[in-house]
């Protein structure tokens, strides 16, 4: 019942808030698009009930009630262009499909993401909404992976992400998933707070050991060879070094302590896969995705339809999936569609790239004779922010080799933020006097809050 209680008042709070700034329904969606509450509480909540749609008409509505005051505000964005144009390749493909009806009801799909998603990169146009949005996105992650540890850990050992997976993922997406949340953790235990600063990182760092071991508890071996080029990437762009090293060290010990046998040899096997049945099978997978997607390279045998062929070209059993984005989006939709794809991921981790070493030349090079203390914290959330949602989509692009989730939400989530972190950079610089330093006179250190272990670095 509490439950239930909890969602009518979120969505009912979030929807009349939404009346006037269309952001809280976005962010209400995708607070449902990750915490997905109709399979966190199934036994709780009515089943008729999709939340996620009920939000998605929030977003609608409070979208075009709004609209004149929204375009006024937005700006198109250069991974905004490379989504519709990715979309546009799906739509053709899916046009000439083998199945009309499959690739259809895939194409729905798509749609439904791609809708809001272009709706959020023009609503999302200030620091602080994305500030909010990478905590969501963090309290949500955490509180699954609390209770993915609380059955295992209270309710006699019991391993529901691996045999179960979470929210219609099995137990290799669920592990993506969790471990994608990982440096929205970090970013938290980080961060600097002018209040209630130990109980923030402390809960930034229990959030992520849960995390950790549930992503451990999955039994995905993409899920935690992602998850640790992810978290190396963190380390080695976090400030000081010597801070780096010890929460390295933090890691190694902690990480040995939770594997128990059973993970570690999981783990471990991914070195022998010549006599492994399930890497061989994905081998044969990824080869027969690559002829599938040669035989119709400029629109692809339509979306989801190259599973038809799988066998016929190698894979294992009939109806097989590539088991890998890329080759699955060449074999679907064409090898321009898949160019393009590559290319947003790529861009967009670039651009957070980009964004972070914005934050770092205020922090460390730009400052005024009367510095914003407030402002200036803020951008180190920022940046912090900024390495968090590139080390995600980096754990996204690693896993996605051995997975086929193009309707994955949270890292179209991922897109959409790094596409507007540009502009809403511009706008929390440019407000401030740091942003435009008089040349004529010398830059004076930016105040004690950015300073602690902040240093330039190339992402």
């Amino acid at each position: 019942m509490k439950q239930l209680l909890f969602l009518s008042v979120v969505t009912l709070l979030g929807g009349a808030a939404a009346l006037q700034t269309p952001f809280w329904g976005v962010l209400l969606y995708y607070g449902f698009a990750v915490l997905r509450p109709q399979y966190l509480w199934q036994w709780a909540l009515p089943v008729e009930v999709r939340w996620s749609l009920v939000a998605a008409m929030i977003v609608l509505i409070t979208f075009m009630l709004n609209f004149s005051r929204v375009l006024a505000g937005a700006r198109f964005n250069r991974v905004l262009g490379l989504l519709l144009l990715y979309g546009l390749l799906i739509m053709m493909s899916m046009v000439t499909a083998f199945d009309p009806a499959v690739a259809q009801a895939w194409g729905v799909e798509y749609a439904k993401i791609m809708l809001i998603a272009v709706i959020a990169s023009l609503v999302i146009q200030h620091l602080w909404q994305i500030r909010v949005m990478a905590l969501v996105i963090f309290l949500c992650l955490g509180y699954i992976a609390w209770q993915i540890n609380a059955l295992y850990f209270f309710q006699g050992g019991r391993l529901d992400i691996f045999h179960h997976g979470y929210g219609g993922l099995d137990n290799n997406g669920a592990g993506l998933m969790i471990a994608m949340g990982l440096p929205f953790a970090y970013a938290v235990a980080t961060c600097h707070y002018d209040r209630w600063k130990p109980q923030i990182m402390a809960l930034g760092a229990i959030l992520g050991g849960c995390m950790i071991h549930a992503v451990m508890m999955s039994y995905s071996r993409g899920a935690m060879l992602s998850a640790c080029v992810g978290m190396a990437w963190l380390l080695w762009h976090h400030r000081p070094r010597g801070q780096a090293m010890a929460m390295a060290v933090v890691l190694i010990i902690g990480v040995s302590v939770m594997a128990g046998p059973e993970i570690r040899d999981r783990f471990m096997s991914t070195t022998d896969f010549s006599t492994d049945y399930s890497a061989q099978s994905r081998l044969d997978s990824w080869a027969a995705g690559w002829q599938i997607a040669w035989d119709q390279p400029l629109l692809g045998h339509g979306i989801r339809n190259s599973n038809y062929f799988s066998r016929n070209y190698g894979a294992d059993f009939h109806g097989r999936t590539i088991h890998n984005q890329y080759l699955q989006i060449a074999a679907d939709s064409g090898i321009p569609a898949v160019l393009v794809y590559i290319g947003m991921v790529g861009l967009a981790i670039v651009t957070a790239g980009r964004s972070r070493r914005r934050c770092l030349d205020y922090l460390g090079g730009n400052g005024s004779k009367e510095p914003d203390e407030l402002r200036t914290s803020h951008i180190v959330q920022a940046e912090k922010i900024c390495l968090a949602l590139q080390a995600s989509l980096i754990i996204f692009a690693v896993d996605s080799m051995f997975l086929s989730l193009e309707m994955f939400e949270l890292p179209w989530i991922l897109l959409v933020m790094v596409g507007v972190l540009p502009k809403v950079l511009d706008e929390a610089l440019s407000e401030s006097p740091e942003a435009k330093p008089d040349a004529r006179e010398p830059a004076i250190a930016p105040p004690r809050i950015g300073q602690r272990g902040i240093a330039r670095s190339t992402p």
